[in-house]
């Protein structure tokens, strides 16, 4: 999902009539594969708690967090109504009671302190600096105390073949403030603590990786 702002909604691959090809985009451009079963390993709920997939897109994450976390209860987020039709699918498919909403990670529809965890993915980099800034003290509001964050986004590069290939990436829409790791300083502001960068991934548009931190 793309958004900056609820009047200036941008679909997920930038025009509608593409949006059909996301999910085939994340699984053989982005090498979801990799990232989002390493981002399984690192979640931690317990047992009752409550999670959030924060621009959900189609749903593949979401729908892969309740199968590994089925006693937990999990939100689905997303700007786009029609990418939404095919999470509800996905979801209706699975058979798994999953929730999703209609809204922006600029303005969450939930009340402070609603979830144990939240996790958004692909999404950052889409967003202005402002509206980026604006997501990250969104999570941390609806966050409950020790409450969870998980980003998977682009960031800064974690090899030379990375830093190459950023020297071009880097201007594709919102990327840059990832690539010059801004991160770093957004989600400590936001009022989050213990910020850590897990895990790396190359692809074919730069590195993915995967950051934590954690609402004290």
């Amino acid at each position: 999902m793309i958004e900056q702002k609820a009047d200036a909604f941008i679909p997920a691959l930038r025009f509608n009539f593409l949006t059909p090809f996301y999910d085939w985009v994340l699984r053989v451009v982005m090498r979801e594969a990799a990232y989002k079963e390493a981002l399984m390993q690192l979640i931690t709920v317990n047992q009752g708690g409550r999670i959030l997939d924060a621009g959900c897109g189609t749903g593949t994450l979401t729908v892969m967090i309740k199968k590994h976390f089925p006693q937990i209860e999990v939100v689905g987020l997303d700007g786009d109504r029609k990418i939404l039709l095919i999470a509800n699918s996905k979801v209706f498919l699975s058979g798994d009671l999953i929730q999703l909403d209609h809204g922006f990670v600029t303005a969450l529809p939930y009340n402070n302190y609603s979830f144990d965890a939240c996790v958004c993915s692909l999404v950052i980099h889409h967003l202005t600096t402002e509206n980026k800034q604006k997501a990250f003290h969104e999570f941390y509001r609806i966050l409950k105390p020790g409450g969870r964050l998980y980003i998977v986004d682009f960031f800064t590069p974690h090899n030379i073949f990375m830093m190459a290939v950023t020297l071009i990436t880097q201007f594709f829409e919102e990327t840059y403030d990832n690539f010059h790791g801004k991160l770093r300083e957004y989600i400590p502001t936001a009022g989050f603590k213990e910020l850590e960068v897990r895990q790396n991934f190359w692809t074919p548009i730069g590195t993915v990786s995967i950051i934590t931190a954690v609402k004290h």
